[in-house]
């Protein structure tokens, strides 16, 4: 190569855009200037489009309990692109940041500092709490604010609404109140996730899932008048056949759920069951049933569809109506303890009938609602079974923590309460095969626990009411 071409500068030999943009982004510098740099944007295009069409966008906000995280960030840029684009439309946009200065993350993040200084907030009377709390909520509102400016984002950051505001507190109680004289609001029980370790209800958003490990059993619930189904079964024991991963909720069973366009099998056992018993089973999930339990094919003596079977009546295998009637509506009391048909029935698992539980299922609560079932829960708001269940039972804990937690940092725990229902059962020769598995479940969020569905008496704002001006 010759000496000429060696010297050849190849940079000058591209057309290269000119920029007074600098090589190096240099952000810790520059970052404060530029946001320096937009101070009072927002103010000026509220000046600026005054008497334009408004576009309105609420902040849900966040709570005011820790340091920005990206599903922060991404809250607000989104919004913000909302904002931007409908400026670009001519528009004048209304948009006041809040924050959530209520609730158990706040508490949980001041009862860690409490516990830190070797108190709790029994030590201190409800008041300095509710102090410490609204200080601590205070702080993290002026740090989060600070990050979203930074973010770029364009708001009211000056007049923020924040729900420890007097003036936002009164009207709250204003609005509910003209909700209260509208006659739409209500008091009633209706089934949500609960940790028992924070004692509180917890929202969807609020669930996280982790594989457990639970006890996978079958159980036989005696039919009662199994001549409806057929003349032939007069005097048979004539079992249903139910699968469930929770024992525990075997005390607030009050009806059994079937498919009513589905096909079901009369299968006699033979010598594998005292009295050659019959069990009802999806005639889909026959040979899984008999995989599952490992028990010998038995007799098919018929098949019937689903809605052959409803309205059958059945044995409790430890509960009794009398028993129950101390604790329930009359009305439950008549339509407890029989088959039900039901959408949510699947055929996937289990046996093709599902046992009801209305006080601790989204699906049994709805399907006990249509028949006039109360959402039943003997478990208080620990855990522990209350006086509502029979003696055996009363004060077990539904979980118990060990004080050893998985290697995803979740709380593993143990069950009293599922192992001496599953006694009871063996007892009274209603278990027909108890194995492990392992699952999803659902988990708190907070103290990495799982958590339980449970009716629980909450106030309810009517959607399907008209107004009542």
């Amino acid at each position: 190569m010759s000496e000429e071409k060696k010297q050849i500068d190849l940079k000058n030999t591209l057309n290269l855009p000119k920029t007074d943009f600098p090589m190096k982004a240099n952000l810790p510098k520059r970052e404060p200037q530029i946001a320096q740099h937009w101070e009072g944007l927002y103010k000026k295009i509220k000046e600026q489009r005054k008497g334009k069409p408004l576009w309105v966008l609420h902040d849900g906000p966040p709570y005011a309990n820790g340091q920005i995280h990206i599903g922060h960030a991404l809250n607000k840029i989104l919004k913000d692109i909302i904002n931007k684009y409908e400026l670009m439309q001519g528009k004048d946009i209304d948009y006041v940041p809040g924050w959530d200065c209520h609730g158990l993350p706040i508490e949980l993040k001041v009862e860690e500092q409490l516990k830190e200084e070797g108190k709790s907030k029994e030590d201190i009377p409800k008041a300095q709490f509710r102090k410490l709390c609204r200080e601590y909520a205070k702080k993290w509102v002026e740090i989060q604010k600070a990050d979203f400016i930074r973010l770029g984002v364009l708001g009211d950051w000056e007049n923020p609404y924040l729900t420890m505001k007097p003036q936002y507190q009164a009207t709250e109680v204003r609005e509910l109140g003209r909700i209260f004289d509208r006659g739409i609001v209500y008091r009633g029980k209706k089934p949500v996730y609960w940790c028992i370790f924070c004692s509180t209800a917890e929202a969807e958003a609020e669930v996280e899932y982790n594989e457990k490990k639970d006890p996978s059993i079958y159980v036989k619930f005696r039919i009662k008048n199994p001549e409806k189904i057929s003349p032939l079964l007069a005097n048979r024991k004539v079992y249903a056949i139910i699968w469930t991963t929770t024992p525990w909720t075997l005390p607030a069973n009050l009806g059994i759920m079937v498919k009513p366009d589905a096909d079901y099998v009369l299968v006699e056992m033979g010598d594998l069951a005292p009295g050659d018993e019959v069990f009802i089973v999806a005639k889909e999930l026959l040979d899984n049933f008999y995989k599952e339990t490992e028990l010998p094919e038995g007799i098919i003596l018929g098949e019937v569809k689903g809605e052959q079977l409803v309205g059958l009546e059945y044995e409790h295998p430890f509960n009794t109506k009398e028993f129950l009637a101390q604790f329930l509506k009359p009305e439950t009391v008549q339509n407890m303890f029989k088959i039900y048909p039901s959408e949510f029935v699947t055929l996937d698992t289990g046996t093709g009938l599902v046992h009801m539980a209305p006080g601790h299922g989204n699906e049994d609560y709805i399907v006990g609602r249509k028949y006039g079932l109360e959402p039943f829960a003997p478990v208080d708001d620990q855990g522990f079974y209350t006086d509502e269940v029979i003696p055996p039972l009363r004060g077990l804990r539904i979980y118990e923590q060990t004080g050893r937690r998985n290697k995803e940092n979740y709380q593993i725990v143990r069950s009293p309460a599922n192992y001496q229902v599953i006694e009871i059962l063996k007892e009274k020769n209603a278990l027909v095969k108890l194995s492990d598995l392992k699952h999803s479940y659902p988990h708190c969020w907070r103290c990495k626990s799982p958590v339980i569905f449970r009716a629980t008496p909450q106030w309810f704002i009517a959607m399907d009411k008209p107004l009542e001006e």
